[in-house]
C-alpha cells in the first residue's frame, strides 16, 4: 500500500502532464525537421547563386578588359615593334613606356584588376611596373606551361613576382590570353591580367552551410582555385566530380556517402572561368538547430517531470511519507544497519496524530534501545580483544629472555668471555627492540635484524650443532608486520631440531606472493603430529585466545604467534603447517600486504 499509493499518484500526474507534452514535442520535431532542413538548404543555395553570379560577372568583366587591351591600337603597335628586329633600341624603350602608361590607365579604370602584364616569348615582361623585366624564367612557370599545354586561361591562386612591389606578396588569380598581332595572327607571348584572390574569397568565406559545412571554389578536377584548404571530412564531392562535369545543368544537388555519413552536396558551374562552386555539409547538421530546439523542449519536459514528482510527493506526504521512512528504517534494521542519521531523520519528521504516527514513534524508541545495547556489547568486546592481544604480546618477552640469559650463563661457566661480550651486545640490541612499545607493528627489515641477533646467540650456544639459512627479499624491507612473530617460530624450530643426529638446521625465507607477504620457516626436527596440527587450526578458527593465554607445555610460541596474527589481521591471515613425526616441520604464514 505504501508504494502503491505514491506510484499511482506519480503515474497520474505524469500521464496528465508529461505524456501530452512529449507527444507534442515528437510531432512538432518530426514535422519541423524536414521544413527547417529544406529552408537551410535553400538559403545556402540562394547565397551560392548570388556568389556564382558575382564570380561570373567578375570573370566576364576581366575577359572584356583583356579583349580591350589586346585590340587597342597601342597594344598592336607595341606588338608590331616587337616583331620588327631592325627597330632601334630607343624606339623600343619609347614603345615600352607608352604601353606601360596605357596598361596603368586601364588598371586604374577597372578596380577589379590589380595589374596587367605583357609577356614576350623572348623573355621580357612589360606591365604597370616602372621598368621592363628581362627574365625568361616565367617560361617555366606552372601557369605558363599549363596554358601552353592545356589552354587553361584562369590560373588558380598564386604569387606573381611580375607586379609592383606592393602586390608581390599578395595572392592573385589570373586570366591568360594569347598575345597576337591581329593583322597577321602571329603570337609573340601572353597577356596576363591579375585579380586579387582576396577580392574573390572574402565573400566566399562568409557563406555558411550548417555548423561545419564548407563552400569551395574549385576547378573541374575538384582542386581549389583560391587559398582554401579542402578538409578530408568535407571532400566527398571529389568522388562525384565526373558525374558533376557531365551534368548539362548549371547547378544541382547530391546526397553522397562519405566516411560512413551522409553528406549533402550543392554545386554551381561558372562557365566563363570553367570553375565550379561546391558546398558540402553533413546531412544531420541541416537539422542541428531543430535538434537543439528538441533538446530544449526535452529539458523543459524533464523539469516538468521533476515538478510532477515533487507535487506527487507533497500531495502524498500526509500518509505515504511517514510510512516510506518507516519502511526504509525497517530495511536498515533488517540488514543490521542501525544508522543514526536515518533514525534522526525519522525523529525530526512531523508525525500525524493517528495510528501511523503511533507506529513510527514505537519503532523509533525500539531502534534507540537496540542501538544502545549493541554499542555497549561492541565496546565491551573490543576492550576484551585489546586486553587479550596485549597479554599475548607480553607472553613472548619473558619466554625468549629466559632462554637467552640461560645461554649467557652457559658461556660464562665455560669462560668464553669474548663470546659473552658479543652475546651481551646482541642481547642489548634485542632488549632495546623489545622495549619499543610505541606500536604493535614494525618493518620487516627490523624484525629480520632482530632474528639475526637471536640466531647469532644461538650459533655461539650450539656451535656446529646448529645452522640456519636466511633468504629475505630486500624490496619488502619496508613492509610493516606484527612485532615478535618470527623469533618464536625460529626458537621452536631450533628447540625441536636438536634431537636430530646431524644437528639442527633451520630455513627462514620471505617473499611476495600476489598481494600477500609469505613467511616460511622449516626445520629438520621431531615434527608435529596430525592431531596437534588439527588442534591448532581448530583453536584459531574458533578464536580461542584464552586457551593460548592459559597454555602450558610445547609449542606455546607457535600458538602465541598464530593468536596474535588472527587478532590483528582477522580473516585476511592464513597459515599452513606441513609436518609429521620425525620428518621436520614446515610453517607458512601469509599476511595481507594491503592491510598491514
Amino acid at each position: 500500500m505504501i508504494y502503491s499509493l505514491r506510484t499511482r499518484l506519480s503515474a497520474t500526474f505524469i500521464v496528465v502532464f508529461i505524456v501530452p507534452f512529449i507527444t507534442m514535442v515528437a510531432v512538432f520535431t518530426q514535422v519541423s525537421n524536414s521544413v527547417i532542413g529544406t529552408s537551410i538548404e535553400e538559403s545556402t543555395s540562394q547565397t551560392m547563386d548570388q556568389y556564382a553570379a558575382f564570380v561570373n560577372t567578375l570573370t566576364t568583366s576581366v575577359e572584356d578588359v583583356a579583349n580591350q587591351v589586346l585590340s587597342n591600337e597601342v597594344t598592336q603597335q607595341w606588338i608590331g615593334m616587337q616583331l620588327d628586329k631592325s627597330l632601334p633600341q630607343e624606339k623600343r624603350i619609347a614603345a615600352d613606356n607608352e604601353i606601360r602608361k596605357f596598361l596603368s590607365s586601364i588598371a586604374l579604370n577597372h578596380s577589379s584588376i590589380s595589374s596587367i602584364t605583357l609577356f614576350n616569348e623572348n623573355g621580357t615582361a612589360v606591365g604597370i611596373r616602372d621598368q621592363v623585366f628581362n627574365d625568361p624564367s616565367f617560361l617555366n612557370s606552372d601557369w605558363y606551361k599549363t596554358f601552353e599545354r592545356e589552354e587553361v586561361r584562369w590560373v588558380p591562386a598564386h604569387i606573381d613576382l611580375y607586379q609592383p612591389n606592393y602586390l608581390k606578396k599578395e595572392s592573385m588569380n589570373s586570366l591568360i590570353y594569347n598575345l597576337v598581332q591581329l593583322s597577321s595572327f602571329r603570337k609573340i607571348g601572353v597577356l596576363k591580367l591579375n585579380v586579387r584572390t582576396s577580392q574573390i574569397q572574402t565573400s566566399l568565406d562568409k557563406i555558411k552551410f550548417g555548423e561545419t559545412g564548407r563552400v569551395y571554389l574549385v576547378d573541374m578536377d575538384g582542386n581549389p582555385v583560391l587559398q582554401q584548404q579542402i578538409e578530408n571530412g568535407m571532400a566527398g564531392f571529389r568522388a562525384e566530380m565526373p558525374q558533376i562535369r557531365t551534368d548539362k545543368h548549371s547547378g544541382g544537388k547530391l546526397t553522397i556517402a562519405h566516411e560512413g555519413e551522409n553528406h549533402r552536396v550543392l554545386y554551381r558551374k561558372i562557365k566563363s572561368a570553367n570553375w565550379m562552386l561546391v558546398g558540402e555539409v553533413k546531412e544531420y547538421e541541416l537539422f542541428e538547430k531543430m535538434k537543439r530546439v528538441q533538446q530544449t523542449m526535452m529539458v523543459v519536459g524533464a523539469l516538468l517531470l521533476l515538478l510532477t514528482i515533487a507535487a506527487a510527493f507533497w500531495f502524498s506526504s500526509g500518509i505515504a511519507r511517514p510510512l516510506t521512512r518507516l519502511a526504509s528504517s525497517m530495511r536498515l534494521v533488517e540488514r543490521g544497519d542501525f544508522s543514526r542519521e536515518e533514525d534522526e531523520s525519522l525523529a525530526r519528521m512531523p508525525l500525524p496524530r493517528n495510528e501511523v504516527g503511533y507506529v513510527v514513534k514505537v519503532f523509533r524508541n525500539m531502534v534507540t534501545r537496540l542501538r544502545f545495547l549493541i554499542e555497549t556489547e561492541f565496546q565491551a568486546n573490543m576492550r576484551r580483544k585489546d586486553a587479550e592481544y596485549k597479554a599475548l604480546l607480553m607472553q613472548i618477552n619473558p619466554h625468549f629472555l629466559y632462554n637467552t640469559l640461560e645461554a649467557i650463563g652457559s658461556l660464562s661457566v665455560q669462560q668464553r668471555s669474548e663470546e659473552v661480550i658479543d652475546v651481551t651486545e646482541w642481547l642489548g640490541q634485542m632488549l632495546r627492540y623489545s622495549l619499543r612499545v610505541d606500536s604493535d607493528l614494525v618493518k620487516l627489515r627490523e624484525e629480520m635484524q632482530y632474528i639475526r641477533y637471536y640466531v647469532s646467540i644461538m650459533k655461539i650456544r650450539f656451535g656446529d650443532r646448529f645452522s640456519i639459512d636466511i633468504q629475505d627479499s630486500p624490496e619488502l624491507g619496508d613492509v610493516p608486520i606484527v612485532k615478535f612473530i618470527l623469533q618464536p617460530l625460529v626458537e621452536n624450530a631450533i628447540k625441536f631440531s636438536q634431537e636430530n643426529p646431524s644437528g639442527a638446521h633451520v630455513e627462514l625465507s620471505t617473499r611476495r606472493v600476489n598481494d600477500t607477504l609469505e613467511i616460511r620457516v622449516s626445520d629438520n626436527g621431531t615434527g608435529m603430529s596430525t592431531e596437534l596440527i588439527e588442534e591448532l587450526r581448530e583453536e584459531m578458527s574458533r578464536d580461542q585466545i584464552t586457551d593460548v593465554l592459559s597454555a602450558h607445555g610445547r609449542r606455546i610460541g607457535l600458538r602465541n604467534v598464530l593468536a596474535r596474527c588472527c587478532l590483528h589481521y582477522g580473516p585476511s591471515f592464513s597459515f599452513r603447517i606441513d609436518s609429521a613425526p620425525n620428518a621436520g616441520t614446515h610453517i607458512i604464514f601469509r599476511l595481507p600486504l594491503k592491510e598491514v
